[in-house]
């Protein structure tokens, strides 16, 4: 097991940020990944690979887990891909060290176009680019919502931790700060997240034979996608509370959520307080609307018809202001309510519609 006592000393002396943080991490051997990692507060590393590095490499690789903590990337994630989240936040933080002067251990994740962007606007690049590759991760994120009291108050000490590091004097402060208030800011609109959400519902066929010839270059053996199919159901509120401007954004992204997606099975119902329309487009098929209503907002008919289908979605998308009556129940499938603005549900996430100005 490689002793980092000396290398912390020297980074609380240095960069005492970087110090602070990775000096409360316990130090894990694993070799059974390639090289570095950060979980649960604990920087776990492979012996063949970190020996051989030299101090400034180990000293770039305790750096890189310090800040993963800093920026809470783990409690970040949500429902992203997790190797394509964790991706996305070693671009985002081995672009700050590289360009501060520290020594990059081999083959490490970096490209410079991703120079000032936060993790999340870079996830969204590379979901765009690597969308064949992405899967439904969600089943695989195990006790996320269910920590125990102790792992909570771990991950308070953590926090902690983080926070005080921050108010000391470092020599990269203001870039530091700047990356923090970058994931801050949370720049990905509306839409993005929606597409995000959305990906995950991909029937998809994987394969590695052949491989996906993404990352092949960088030694990455990924499933190629064999058949990828979008199926969902998608109900839109034509209440009277919903005027004509909330209504034509409500369409626009029907479309282009087609657009994006090309095959897909949708059924799309259109409903006040009772269903006006319901029919189903299929693989590329062009979406037409059938719009009425004007009533109040009722909610539950549009439940109560899918409790009527022999295949229930395993998502939901509904377009709505909120201001509704819903059902009682929670429904066995994933609902996404986007709306103008946030409201309590009963169940279900709400994404928040934005205009272009906010």
């Amino acid at each position: 097991m490689i002793d980092f006592s000396p290398l912390k000393a020297k980074l609380l002396l240095d960069y005492p940020f970087f110090g602070t943080i990775a000096s409360g991490m316990e130090s894990v051997v694993n070799d059974n990944i390639e090289s570095f990692t950060t979980r649960e507060g604990k920087f776990e590393y492979r012996e063949g690979y970190m020996e051989p590095l030299s101090e400034g490499e180990q000293m770039f690789a305790l750096c890189n887990a310090a800040l993963h903590e800093a920026l809470s990337h783990t409690a970040r994630r949500g429902n992203r891909s997790p190797w394509l989240w964790n991706m996305a936040c070693d671009y985002a933080i081995n672009t700050l060290l590289i360009e501060s002067g520290f020594t990059p251990p081999p083959a490490i994740t970096y490209d410079k176009r991703f120079g000032n962007l936060s993790a999340e606007e870079i996830y969204h690049e590379l979901s765009l680019e690597f969308l064949d590759q992405e899967q439904n991760d969600r089943d695989g994120d195990e006790g996320r919502d269910d920590d125990g009291l102790d792992e909570k108050l771990s991950r308070a000490q953590r926090e902690k931790r983080s926070a005080e590091a921050l108010d000391k004097s470092d020599p990269l402060s203001e870039a530091i700060h700047r990356l923090i208030q970058s994931n801050k800011k949370s720049l990905i609109d509306w839409r993005s997240e929606l597409r995000e959400e959305i990906g995950g519902y991909y029937v998809s066929d994987y394969t590695l034979i052949p491989p996906s010839k993404k990352l092949l270059y960088d030694g990455f053996y990924l499933p190629g996608v064999h058949s990828r199919h979008l199926e969902l159901a998608i109900a839109i509120d034509s209440s009277g509370s919903v005027d004509e401007v909330l209504l034509t954004q409500f369409i626009a992204e029907v479309e282009s959520i087609t657009e994006l997606f090309g095959s897909y099975t949708i059924d799309l119902m259109v409903c006040d307080d009772k269903i006006r329309s319901y029919e189903r487009f299929e693989r590329g098929e062009s979406i037409t609307y059938t719009l009425s209503g004007g009533a109040g907002t009722d909610f539950r008919p549009v439940f109560e018809l899918i409790e009527s289908w022999v295949y229930r979605p395993k998502l939901l998308l509904y377009f709505t202001d909120l201001e509704g009556k819903f059902p009682l129940y929670e429904p066995p499938y994933d609902v996404l309510w986007i709306a103008p603005n946030i409201i309590d549900v009963p169940f279900g996430r709400v994404i928040v519609l934005k205009d272009e100005n906010d």
